[in-house]
């Protein structure tokens, strides 16, 4: 209780001194809210599939860190646990550097421009942050958007590839190699393949000339014993 006063004391102390702007105090609230309300609830009992959208309470958390009420991305289901890259409203003024894999191809940004002209499931553009994933329970949900990212597309797809390599890159290049070197090694399999083919091909001619020649012994045979 004693640590309970001291932190309630604490952020009346920052509200005081203006350390958060009204907006923020009412994000806040509302996270600190939230939590009260479901954390002795049981976990949600949603069916959740990566590349879905949903609105989540990421809570209380120091800059620059993903806070208070987002979109996110799921790029990863355990059990009750979800991996999400946090989606917010793109502000050129903010984010003048973006990748884009048309418009922006060569930017090395860590933030993904949506736009709204290419994905049905934002109302407006909007920037993946894939530097951040998030680690999150399943009770963080607040609701689902419509529409999704198909794990199938290659959008996806490149989205997947570029946390990968913001985060591991060492892994990334390693495995990136040992594709290669497996794409290799299953072009020298089919070649491989193919040539085993033509040889049973070959084989087979030979055993036919082989039976023609022995039958045509064999008639030989009978009209030399004539």
């Amino acid at each position: 209780m004693v640590e309970y006063i001291k932190a309630q004391n604490k952020t009346n102390e920052a509200i005081i001194n203006s350390v958060f702007n009204e907006d923020e105090l009412h994000r806040f609230s509302k996270a600190d809210f939230r939590w009260a309300a479901n954390k002795g609830k049981h976990y949600q009992t949603k069916t959740i599939k990566k590349g879905e959208i949903y609105q989540f309470e990421f809570g209380k958390n120091f800059s620059p860190e993903m806070s208070y009420e987002h979109r996110g991305l799921i790029i990863g289901v355990k059990k009750k646990l979800l991996y999400v890259l946090p989606i917010f409203s793109y502000d050129p003024t903010k984010y003048s550097d973006v990748y884009h894999p048309e418009d922006f191809p060569n930017s090395k940004s860590d933030v993904y421009l949506l736009k709204n002209c290419e994905f049905t499931c934002i109302k407006h553009d909007s920037v993946l942050k894939l530097n951040d994933i998030r680690t999150v329970s399943i009770n963080r949900i607040l609701y689902k958007h419509s529409g999704k990212i198909e794990p199938a597309t290659d959008t996806y797809k490149r989205i997947e590839s570029l946390v990968l390599k913001k985060y591991f890159a060492e892994f990334y290049y390693e495995y990136e190699n040992d594709k290669k070197v497996i794409d290799s090694l299953k072009e020298d399999n089919a070649k491989l393949e193919e040539e085993k083919k033509k040889f049973k091909e070959k084989i087979a001619m030979l055993e036919d000339d082989k039976k023609y020649l022995q039958e045509e012994i064999v008639k030989l045979k009978n009209r030399a014993s004539i």
